[in-house]
């Protein structure tokens, strides 16, 4: 009933706060709102509530549920739910995915160019009917997070393919911050890894992408192939007038390399936004007394430790930056080069173990290896701090 749909909650929840009971809807997946506008689509109701959101969603013409009817099932639905079948986890295969090297546009016929989708990388496995769909880091199993995605995985013949998990608006563009929802949520399949038991990585790109076209042709409305293109000036002019991040160039004779960063993939970005390890968090004033007002962010280095890029402000829910507050401390920074960063700016700082991982926009690098005018765009949860290492064009 409320999956994609636009939901505020007000009054007291029975044996729930109302972070939790906010977190439980975004799980079965809603998108919370603090408070009551024209788009607004239902106002979840416990014991006690106050008239002013009552009065505010009645003029508005919003639905007002109960909390106890706000998980029940739309009318006509299948006992489980119908947008939720149950399909039996494959054993994933352990993979870790080829990437791509930031750097300038490839001209030639040699190369083919795709839009670079922005949300989760996800491994899928199929196995007699069977699926298991694994995050990036291979730390996270997204299976029970995309059930209707993985539905459609599992009428796929026995495979291993290679793509992106995506919420596409009007325009067919994806964003990091719409996966919030997860309801509507696409697979974009660019690359595969097995077909019907036989390794195809040591095949050219070109020939994996024929297999991957025959493979998916009969899949469903949710799973596509990303599309290839020829001429990668008119798609990176393309992707500029849409706003979305960039493009993604691919030799096409390029075989699938695990775990390798090379430069057989290239990642043309027209917006910089990358991924970011959390080292430390300042506490917050005014309103934000006690949670964190900011986050201390770094990159992996070569030697096993991190080096500090800066600081970005957290302005976000309250549930989740008082989430930044519950990371493991530590008494002393952890291995990280904290180069010339001002003695003011480190004051106050809780450390913590570098666990976490955040994708933040920014305007550019500064020529010291700062982020100049970073925003937080969200919590990443499929991919390693380990992995966080600064992306500049060559």
């Amino acid at each position: 009933m409320i999956a994609g749909k636009r939901v505020v909650v007000t009054g007291k929840i029975a044996g729930e706060s109302r972070q939790t009971a906010e977190a439980k809807l975004r799980d079965a997946g809603a998108i919370v709102q603090a408070a009551v506008t024209g788009e607004t689509d239902i106002l979840v109701t416990g014991a006690k509530v106050g008239a002013v959101k009552i009065g505010k969603a009645t003029a508005c013409g919003v639905a007002i549920v109960p909390w106890e009817q706000a998980f029940a099932p739309a009318p006509g639905a299948a006992a489980n739910g119908g947008a939720r079948p149950v399909v039996p986890k494959a054993a994933a295969r352990t993979v870790a995915p080829m990437l791509a090297k930031a750097g300038e546009l490839p001209s030639g016929d040699r190369w083919l160019f795709e839009v670079k989708w922005d949300g989760y990388r996800g491994i899928a496995t199929v196995k007699d009917g069977k699926v298991a769909l694994q995050s990036r880091s291979g730390k996270s199993d997204l299976t029970e997070q995309f059930p209707e995605i993985v539905a459609e995985l599992s009428v796929l013949p026995d495979c291993v393919i290679d793509g992106e998990l995506v919420v596409l608006d009007d325009d067919g563009n994806s964003s990091f911050e719409s996966m919030d929802a997860k309801a509507g949520a696409s697979y974009v399949v660019f690359d595969v890894l097995e077909v019907a038991g036989h390794d195809v990585r040591g095949r050219p790109l070109d020939e994996r992408r024929k297999l991957l076209e025959e493979l998916l042709n009969a899949s469903g409305d949710r799973i596509c192939v990303s599309p290839a293109f020829d001429d990668g000036e008119t798609l990176l002019a393309w992707a500029a007038a849409q706003k979305v991040e960039g493009i993604v160039a691919k030799r096409r004779t390029s075989t699938y390399s695990e775990g390798t960063r090379t430069e057989a993939w290239l990642k043309i970005k027209l917006r910089c936004e990358q991924e970011f390890a959390v080292v430390g968090w300042k506490p917050g004033e005014g309103a934000m007394a006690g949670a964190a007002g900011s986050l201390l962010l770094a990159v992996s280095d070569d030697a096993g430790g991190f080096a500090y890029v800066g600081r970005v402000g957290t302005g976000c829910a309250y549930d989740l930056w008082r989430s930044f507050t519950k990371l493991p401390q530590r008494g002393t920074p952890p291995p990280i080069d904290l180069g010339d960063a001002p003695a003011a700016e480190l004051r106050d700082v809780v450390w913590v173990e570098p666990g976490l991982v955040v994708q933040v926009r920014f305007q550019r690098w500064t020529a010291d290896g700062r982020l100049w005018h970073p925003s937080l765009v969200g919590v990443r949860t499929d991919k390693l701090a380990t992995h966080c290492r600064k992306e500049v064009a060559a």
